[in-house]
């Protein structure tokens, strides 16, 4: 089928875009996850006839002769020319993962909506549907032997199909029905008793203080706790003593928590380390964060990551632990892609463990979700040459995948977290890139050897020879290559430092007097020893959240030095704030006291223009006349009086010069009684132009353009002065239209009898018109001033 695009440019375009990608032809609707896939369909499916696109078949033998054919021309080019590999498949963001589910069938990655409903289709229906459509197609005639008349259908075939379509076949085969409910009517009923009226007041809870949650019991068993006590009880039983119940060891466990706490509190000891200021994220190594993208602190192992680095959105409240340390804190894990144990841990899809920073580095690894930045996908797609490759930090080989040098031609391996721990230039830059689908961004990374350090780099690697004249370069590398080592292998062997917690012997003694069992001593030590193993399998954090809690809060808590300089900043903060809050309230009032002006002024305005409205109508009726001409000259060549040192002769040939300026002058001072003389000097403009300049000079034209679209406007306005019609001697409007005959202007009365009072009728209105205008002016103002306020 003609397609009507270019299918060559449209693939080149395609290039720059990332899988899936779709069919453009209408009604085609293929999906291929590479670039080569859509390319053939583009160049070889008919979309005219999608049956008989025939499909291209490669034997075996034609491929070996092909390729033996080809090796006595030479070598060719490892990569095809049109064709290139398909990258990886692009991981849904959170947003998406929210409202999209990915679903792979036959090959094929769909992506659908939780928000739209699917059909449900009984499984056995949709086999029977399919078998009797591959019945017909095998009965249908292909060769000139078969029939060509229409067979009938078979009896009970047809009708079950019918059936189905109709949805009355009564089976479980409805496409469109859903199971329908069966119950039972009980004979006898069990009916609940009333609920019980509530009180008027509402329930208010209040908060224990800690004196009262020091006395009661908050420790909650776990399946470790319960696994012990009942190894316990049947060791117990063996020797004929009665077992311990689950809230005796609750009692037991929660002392021994509290007695630990109020030791450390009585001692000033912080069973946390504190906050290290100078920390920086374990992943990009950079100490400076944002109110964004604050800096966290493992509350079990003290690990320092950015938010954004580790895939934390949202600040939590209270106790924050990292993945290893809420997944396994009593176990080590060893990361898939390094020797090292030590740093930030995210799981796999496939159950092991991972670096943050291995996962970034390595270019086959990716994140299923990109904003919480797990589970780490695509380890099996990690190339096998990538696997054997050796450290030359710590010349481990086959533990983990490395990465090169970005420097051509050079060659030399290296774990990335031992490149980080010995101080290697690795830089990671956004890339910003313009393509057809607009700009993208994308990240560059670069990480170089020790040889091949950039020397802009801010940082100098630790392996790297330093000038000394007395020990030979190489001999010095040598050097700091063993002490890099050696520094590596006693972080990964060397433990976390755990605080471990304390209880006087005398304690000891009164929780043994409170406990009633046989043998209550000997229990209590075993139990202890159990407490002490398991704060520290858990790095030595309190086993009460409460607790737990406290120790978050008061982590950055030293000295009382410390205390008041922190009173003294509160104080200031307040002052501040406070003095914020004064600068607001003046801000707005002046903007409130703006806002008043502006509108005082756009009611003088108004105010204005209404008594000039009332005190010079005639004016104001030439004034706007004189503006509407001024517009028509568009070159400005009749607004000024003509200059005469150009024209030196024009006063000889003009008796009467008159321009616009003069005009409006004249309006200003009121010289102007009737219309007629406003009309006169128009013409004497004109006139004048079209008597001093011949008639194919550019200013006799415009002298003509002018007074024919200047007559319109000027007609215009007689209408309007005879309509409404002006007092002569004080340029008011009369409650009588004027008539124009003979040049002059005289009064149109329908009776003689009443000339004498009309002047008299005339000068109330005009008296009592300025009064009601005012009046009006003022109404408007007051009631803005009332909304106002």
């Amino acid at each position: 089928m003609p397609l009507d695009f270019d299918v060559k440019s449209f693939c080149q375009d395609l290039k720059a875009t990332k899988p899936p990608y779709e069919c453009p032809v209408e009604h085609c609707g293929k999906i291929y996850k590479s670039f080569s896939g859509i390319q053939f369909h583009l160049y070889h499916y008919d979309h005219d006839n999608p049956t008989n696109t025939p499909v291209t078949v490669r034997k075996g033998g034609g491929r070996k002769g092909g390729l033996h054919h080809r090796a006595n021309r030479g070598s060719r080019s490892p990569s095809p020319t049109e064709f290139i590999k398909s990258p990886t498949r692009e991981a849904l963001t959170y947003e998406q993962a929210q409202r999209l589910v990915e679903v792979d069938i036959d090959g094929r990655t769909h992506r659908i909506s939780v928000f739209e409903s699917l059909e449900i289709i009984d499984a056995s229906d949709e086999d029977v549907d399919t078998k009797e459509k591959v019945g017909e197609c095998v009965r249908s005639p292909k060769s000139p032997k078969s029939p060509k008349s229409p067979k009938s259908p078979k009896p009970g075939k047809a009708e079950p199909q019918k059936q189905r379509k109709d949805g009355s076949g009564g089976g479980a085969g409805s496409l469109s029905r859903l199971p329908e409910p069966i119950f039972r009517v009980v004979d006898d009923p069990i009916y609940l008793t009333d609920v019980p009226e509530r009180p008027p007041a509402y329930y208010r809870f209040i908060e224990k203080s800690v004196e009262e949650l020091d006395s009661e019991v908050e420790y909650d068993m776990d399946e470790e706790d319960y696994a012990w006590v009942d190894m316990m009880n049947e060791r117990r039983a063996e020797e004929g003593l009665s077992p311990v119940s689950h809230e005796e060891f609750e009692f037991l466990m929660d002392r021994l928590e509290k007695e630990s706490h109020f030791e450390n509190i009585t001692n000033g000891k912080h069973e946390h380390p504190l906050i290290d200021e100078d920390a920086v994220c374990c992943i990009c190594n950079d100490g400076e964060c944002q109110n964004s993208n604050v800096i966290l602190f493992c509350d079990m192992c003290n690990l320092a990551v950015h938010q954004e680095c580790y895939g934390v959105p949202y600040i939590p409240e209270g106790q924050w632990l990292c993945r290893r340390c809420l997944q396994s804190p009593s176990r080590a894990v060893d990361c898939v892609l390094c020797p090292n144990r030590s740093g930030a841990f995210k799981q796999t899809d496939d159950g092991r463990w991972s670096h943050v920073i291995c996962a970034l580095w390595i270019p086959e690894v990716c994140f299923a979700n990109t904003v919480f930045l797990e589970p780490i996908d695509s380890i099996d797609r990690i190339p096998a040459a990538r696997w054997k490759l050796t450290c030359y930090i710590c010349k481990q080989r086959g533990i983990g995948a490395c990465i090169q040098c970005h420097k051509a031609n050079c060659y030399t391996a290296f774990h990335v977290t031992c490149a980080q721990q010995a101080g290697l230039h690795m830089k990671m830059e956004p890339v910003r890139e313009t393509g057809v689908n607009g700009l993208t961004v994308s990240v560059r990374k670069t990480a170089y050897c020790d040889v091949h350090t950039p020397a802009d780099s801010d940082k100098r690697p630790i392996i790297s020879a330093k000038n000394n004249n007395d020990v030979d370069e190489s001999e010095q590398k040598k050097i700091n290559l063993k002490k890099a080592r050696k520094l590596l292998a006693e972080r990964r062997s060397s433990l976390p430092v755990v605080s471990i917690p304390y209880i006087p012997p005398s304690r000891i003694t009164k929780l043994v007097a409170k406990a009633s069992m046989a043998k209550k001593a000997q229990f209590i030590n075993r139990l202890q020893s159990y407490w002490m193993l398991k704060r520290q399998s858990r790095n030595g954090v309190p086993l009460l959240r409460r607790l737990q809690a406290y120790h978050h809060s008061q982590r950055s808590v030293s000295d009382p030095q410390d205390v008041e300089k922190v009173n003294s900043l509160r104080e200031q903060l307040k002052y501040w704030q406070k003095l914020r809050h004064d600068l607001e309230r003046a801000r707005l009032l002046i903007e409130l006291i703006r806002k008043r002006e502006k509108l005082k002024k756009e009611l003088l305005r108004i105010k204005q223009i209404t008594v000039e409205f009332q005190l010079s109508p005639f004016v104001v009726l030439l004034r706007r006349t004189i503006d509407k001409l001024q517009e028509l000259d568009t070159l400005r060549i009749f607004a000024e009086p003509v200059d005469l040192n150009e024209v030196p002769d024009y006063v000889d040939v003009i008796k009467k010069p008159m321009d616009m300026s003069r005009i409006r002058n004249k309006i200003e001072t009121h010289q102007y009684r009737v219309f007629k003389e406003f009309e006169d000097d128009f013409g004497q403009i004109i006139s004048n132009c079209m008597t001093y300049n011949s008639k194919d000079t550019f200013y006799y034209k415009a002298a003509l353009k002018l007074r024919a679209q200047g007559g319109a406007v000027i007609r215009q306005a007689r209408a309007q002065y005879e309509k409404c019609g002006y007092d002569m001697d004080t340029g008011l409007h009369l409650q009588h239209k004027l008539s124009v005959s003979n040049g002059g202007a005289k009064t149109e009365d329908k009776h003689d009898d009443t000339n004498q009072i009309k002047p008299h009728k005339v000068r109330v209105s005009r008296q009592n018109a300025p009064r009601k205008e005012i009046r009006s002016v003022r109404r408007i103002i007051n009631t803005q001033q009332q909304q106002q306020q």
